[in-house]
């Protein structure tokens, strides 16, 4: 059995976390129009490390599926595990949305949308195509869909890893600077194009491949430590002095920021040693367990909540109770989908 890295637990960790906080305040100034100036303010401050989030989420799965030797398997074998892993709870969980969307609001989801749209849904695609055109989108969104896209394209990408290394990464950053900077062929912001998501998920199979085993010296995860909470500093001090302002760059540069900085935490934790068994320890890795089902339901919880509660004469202690309830109503969530994933997959594979 591979050693669990709790590095990286952590670092998924740090990621759902910030995800999770941030989409709560957003969902306040999105969904409730909330107005409060000091929730802008806890918006902006969990929004830092909410985007480099999302991106170390994909260099994580491209260094486990090598670190698990999933590039060694069949095909066939491969495309099962992947199923299971990541459509079986996608479905559970859709479902339990579904019902509760539909309890909450009194309407099923794309109740005047044609049906043939729902195989959207069922490949997993639909969080990107309703940037584009409306359909039964309910959870994931884009960052289910680009995970998708990376793991239907993990056996062609690791033959290439194999083959041709370097080349596939020079040709991977070209790829990426045309897209980011000069061309974008979607109707979508950079920050959810699939073609730009596959050279994260790339590096972090790449780095796989060119760690292995070798331990990071501890004075380059220092520097790296370091150099993180620089740019977390450099994030503060243009969103919260109006003076520094001019020191913030344009979305694309500052998307390549957010892909940098991930690269950075994750060689910075990913050798981080904690003593097993330990309570710090399985709390890392029971959050790391039920991550996936944890980042499946939040959202549209939150959405739910919003949409149906008047939070303009909210003060912080109200809004501090609500989190408290999305947070106790996300975990109950995520372990009934857990729970019934579990089973399904038993029931269906005969384990």
């Amino acid at each position: 059995m591979k050693k669990r890295i709790i590095g990286l637990d952590i670092l998924r960790d740090i990621g759902v976390v910030f995800i999770f906080i941030y989409h709560f305040f957003v969902e306040y100034i999105v969904t409730a129009q909330g107005t409060d100036g000091a929730i802008l303010g806890y918006n902006f401050f969990f929004n830092i490390l909410a985007r480099p989030a999302s991106l170390f989420l994909f260099i994580i799965s491209g260094y486990a599926l090598m670190y698990n030797k999933e590039d060694e398997i069949p095909v066939k074998k491969y495309y099962i595990r992947r199923f299971k892993s990541l459509f079986i709870p996608f479905y559970v969980t859709y479902t339990l949305m579904f019902v509760a969307h539909f309890l909450v609001n009194n309407e099923v989801i794309g109740r005047h949308t044609p049906l043939k749209l729902f195989i959207w849904t069922l490949l997993g695609m639909d969080g990107i195509k309703q940037l584009i055109m409306p359909n039964f989108y309910l959870i994931g969104e884009w960052f289910m869909s680009c995970i998708v896209i990376c793991y239907l394209l993990f056996p062609v990408l690791a033959w290439l890893l194999k083959k041709f290394r370097y080349i596939t990464l020079a040709v991977l950053t070209i790829w990426y600077i045309i897209f980011m900077f000069f061309y974008n062929p979607f109707a979508y912001t950079q920050l959810m194009n699939p073609l730009l998501i596959i050279v994260y998920f790339y590096v972090g199979m790449l780095l796989h491949e060119e760690l292995k085993d070798k331990a990071i010296s501890k004075p380059v995860r220092i520097v790296c430590a370091i150099l993180s909470v620089l740019v977390f500093v450099y994030h503060c001090l243009y969103g919260y002095v109006e003076s520094l302002a001019f020191i913030r760059v344009a979305e694309a540069p500052m998307e390549v920021i957010y892909f940098l900085w991930s690269v950075v935490m994750f060689i910075a934790l990913k050798d981080v040693n904690l003593k097993e068994g330990s309570r710090f320890y399985n709390a890392v890795t029971y959050l790391s367990g039920i991550s996936w089902y944890v980042i499946l339901t939040h959202h549209r919880i939150m959405i739910l909540f919003y949409s149906q509660l008047d939070v303009s004469e909210y003060n912080h202690r109200d809004i501090a109770a609500l989190f408290i309830a999305c947070v106790i109503i996300t975990w109950l969530a995520s372990l009934a989908a857990r729970f019934i994933s579990n089973k399904t997959k038993a029931f269906l594979f005969n384990k």
